[in-house]
């Protein structure tokens, strides 16, 4: 006999619903490569291939297609046996914000937090800025960090930061070629900003990779592929900082700043206070310095 994990079922009726790795990552707060590794344990469970790959998405199987209905049922029972256990009345705060953002400053404030208030449960979500902003302003998010240009946007200030042009620790930045770039989707502010400010320098540019995470990103320009623009504090060891002699245009600061979702939650304004309390009272110019929350 066979138990199913529902975690697997989950992700699984996550790609089908939604017809791709990718969408269903976001939708189950995993990554893609954690996605294919549900997929490739639910197909070692069942003895058999669930989903193919095409040209167009994806396409189910017979057997994908059987247990898929299976799935449907099991989950829905699952989420009846939540209701009745009561587990759903356990207060959620949603918080969002951008995988750029450094957030081991307030682990140990979310911590106490969580400590303080056993009943509370914290889920986060990480995307890029428009995917965050976009939820928040669906109302499935209660809280939210996110990047916005000085004095622009709603919210509550955290911190300035400085934005940086970065490279691989290697990587010549070669001064007669067109600047190779890695960026995210054309929605993305950060990669408007970049081509017009190298637009108005008067500097060629190509795109060399794109990615619509900062793990893709990273990954391209610590290979020496390509360079990128990211906050200046807590850059990983593998990149270095470019400098005026790349004759790269300068950056604008931007602003951190914490939003509160559009439906009232007693919890998530508790938190809210604590991280407003945290960088009001510690001074930081940034997020790797000041004093815990009182």
């Amino acid at each position: 006999m066979i138990l199913y994990d529902i975690v697997l079922l989950r992700t699984f009726s996550a790609v089908c619903e939604l017809g791709g790795f990718t969408k269903a990552a976001r939708a189950v707060n995993l990554t893609q490569s954690a996605v294919s590794l549900h997929i490739k344990r639910l197909e070692e469970q069942v003895g058999s291939r669930l989903i193919r790959r095409n040209a167009h998405g994806i396409e189910l199987t017979q057997c994908g297609e059987v247990l898929l209905s299976y799935a449907r049922r099991m989950l829905e029972l699952s989420r009846e046996a939540e209701h009745r256990l009561g587990l759903d009345r356990v207060p959620a705060i949603r918080f969002g914000m951008p995988e750029y953002f450094d957030l081991r400053p307030l682990s140990p404030l979310l911590d106490r937090f969580l400590a303080a208030y056993p009943g509370i449960r914290l889920q986060i979500e990480l995307g890029i800025g428009p995917d965050i902003e976009a939820l928040i302003e669906a109302g499935e998010l209660e809280l939210a960090v996110v990047s916005h240009e000085i004095g622009e946007g709603e919210g509550v200030a955290l911190f300035r930061e400085r934005r940086v042009w970065v490279a691989g620790s290697e990587m010549a930045l070669d001064s007669e070629r067109p600047v190779p770039l890695a960026v995210y989707p054309p929605f993305c502010r950060w990669r408007q900003l970049a081509l017009e400010l190298l637009d108005r320098a008067g500097r060629s540019w190509t795109i060399v990779a794109q990615s619509g995470g900062t793990a893709g990103i990273l990954a391209a320009v610590g290979a020496g592929l390509a360079i990128t623009i990211l906050p200046e504090h807590h850059l990983p060891n593998t990149l270095r900082p470019l400098s005026a002699a790349e004759s790269l245009p300068p950056l604008p600061d931007f602003a951190f700043v914490l939003r509160r979702g559009r439906k009232p939650s007693a919890a998530a304004d508790r938190l809210a206070e604590r991280i407003l309390q945290w960088f009001r009272f510690s001074g930081a110019a940034g997020p790797g310095t000041g004093e815990d929350d009182q």
